[in-house]
């Protein structure tokens, strides 16, 4: 087991935002008893201005760090939330970009014990690279979770090879679906398919207490969550708000896509963000769980972190046809068109199979982060040697 390391983490979303891979992996680093440097997102595309919300949390949470510019989060967890110039792309910016970012993560590594670091990258933009080589890490890891070439969002022009040079670079590669798995695997041979985990006995634990925000909403409940983006099948949703409307679709967490088509029915609830810690009750007073995803160039290499969470509660969850859904069949619906999503979705809420629920906890108990962790240290201190 990894002890005594400082992990230096980029990150591609905030300590404060999601509680996913990001912050599981380096909680759990800290808990071994390692030091972890995490650090904010530092862009992958240039900013819009639905981004303007994310940026202004991002300026208070700098206001919080106070003159060290880092704040702490946690026990061995520090957060540095950087100042760079958005314009990466453009030279001589690129070139401050480098200086003054290598500045601030030297100077935070200082502040929390220093060392030769782990660096561990979500990131893998040139500027990300550049630093990363000028801090002289011991050890590179880059954990590729998505095809951020593919995001509809965009990235930066030179974000494509960028990736392709880390993933030559690093010495260890980490990927969280088979599709990745092909697409990176050939680029470096330290490649390993770890997906995510889940806290189990988190989300296995019934919870006797119904939330609030429920209380008002009559069942049956058919509920989302995690970021409502353009990864979400809307329509196929609207669909189904339509033609049941006595079927209550419970959407939790942050919208940033286009809702319209989905404000009109009153039979669809925007329950916002719901913490990490607080999703189990939420699960737990729901009747089926929602994996509405559109097919894409994006959507193909995803494997969503939620689903073993779904499964640990042990309801029955009901998907579109991803890639990653496939091996779950014995323990997911996977529809292959909206009319069979639709026709899953009434098995689904008829469901009375005690055997189907400990099928599914069981399966949900086989991936546990427990497990992913042991199998990254493995991989790591192997390379090591």
């Amino acid at each position: 087991m990894l002890q005594d390391e400082l992990v230096v983490c980029f990150a591609t979303l905030s300590w404060d935002f999601l509680w996913l891979r990001h912050q599981e992996l380096m909680a759990r680093f800290a808990r071994a008893g390692n030091r972890v440097l995490f650090i904010e997102p530092i862009g992958i595309r240039m900013p819009k201005w639905e981004d303007r919300r994310r940026i202004l949390a991002r300026l208070q949470n700098r206001q919080r760090a106070g003159g060290r510019g880092i704040r702490r989060v946690m026990e061995n967890v520090w957060v540095l939330d950087p100042l760079v110039n958005p314009f990466q792309q453009i030279g001589f910016v690129h070139r401050r970009n480098v200086r003054a970012l290598t500045h601030q993560v030297r100077n935070a590594m200082d502040q929390v014990g220093g060392g030769e670091p782990i660096v561990w990258t979500f990131v893998p933009t040139p500027l990300a690279r550049e630093v990363i080589t000028k801090v002289a890490p011991k050890l590179v890891i880059y954990d590729c979770m998505d095809a951020l070439t593919e995001n509809p969002k965009g990235v930066f022009s030179s974000f494509a090879e960028s990736e392709k040079i880390l993933s030559r670079e690093a010495d260890i590669v980490f990927v969280t679906s088979h599709e990745l798995w092909e697409r990176q695997g050939a680029l470096n041979p330290h490649t390993y398919y770890v997906p995510h985990g889940v806290a189990y006995e988190k989300f296995a634990e019934v919870s006797p207490d119904e939330p609030r925000a429920l209380e008002n909403i009559p069942h049956t409940r058919l509920a989302f969550f995690g970021g409502i983006d353009e990864r979400v099948d809307i329509a196929l949703l609207a669909r189904l708000a339509a033609q049941h409307p006595a079927w209550q679709i419970v959407l939790m967490g942050i919208v940033r896509t286009d809702i319209t088509a989905l404000e009109k029915f009153p039979n669809v609830h925007f329950l916002g963000h719901i913490s990490h810690d607080a999703l189990p009750a939420y699960l737990h007073h729901v009747d089926v769980y929602l994996l509405p995803y559109v097919q894409s160039a994006f959507s193909r290499y995803m494997n969503p972190a939620k689903l073993h969470e779904c499964l640990a509660v042990g309801k029955p969850t009901v998907a579109t046809a991803l890639p990653c859904f496939a091996e779950f069949r014995d323990v997911l619906s996977v529809a292959s068109s909206d009319a069979e999503f639709e026709r899953m979705l009434i098995q689904a809420i008829s469901e009375r199979d005690a055997q189907a629920v400990r099928r599914r906890q069981a399966r949900a108990r086989e991936n546990t982060w427990e497990k992913r962790f042991m199998e990254i240290n493995e991989c790591i201190e192997k390379r090591m040697r």
